[in-house]
């Protein structure tokens, strides 16, 4: 027996296959759209990176050396660091559950919300716009 698991977008609406829409259908996907952009911003447009880059690093994220120095920017704005110890590259996320994130931290915060107020999985993924795997994969 073969099952097969079909995850749908939250950002699909019904007509997305039709060429033609009414002006209402353009209306309701398009506010729609504007809503699921608002809910999943790209890193860089928000001030994520400036806040990030705000806080002060100490010593190496992977040696605890304090032979470090700063060596560029992240495609994401954050600032990078190389530790001349351990040769390695490392930023103020490193090591934490934010490392190599593509989701904006904004977004994690009103995803934990949710489960902090003991919304469903379900409830949680409708309210982010997030696929339900995606959210049972954040927990």
């Amino acid at each position: 027996m073969t099952t097969q698991y079909k995850n749908h977008s939250r950002k699909r609406t019904p007509w997305d296959c039709n060429t033609s829409l009414s002006p209402m259908e353009t209306f309701i996907k398009s506010k729609y759209l504007d809503s699921y952009d608002y809910k999943h911003p790209f890193i860089k447009e928000t001030m994520e990176a400036d806040l990030l880059n705000s806080y002060e690093v100490t010593c190496c994220k992977r040696c605890a050396s304090t032979d470090f120095k700063k060596k560029g920017f992240t495609k994401n704005g954050i600032q990078r660091y190389y530790c001349n110890i351990c040769k390695r590259y490392f930023n103020v996320l490193t090591g934490t559950m934010f490392d190599n994130h593509k989701i904006a931290i904004s977004e994690w915060i009103e995803f934990c919300l949710g489960i902090f107020r003991y919304e469903s999985i379900n409830l949680t993924s409708k309210n982010n716009k997030n696929s339900f795997t995606t959210s049972k994969y954040w927990l």
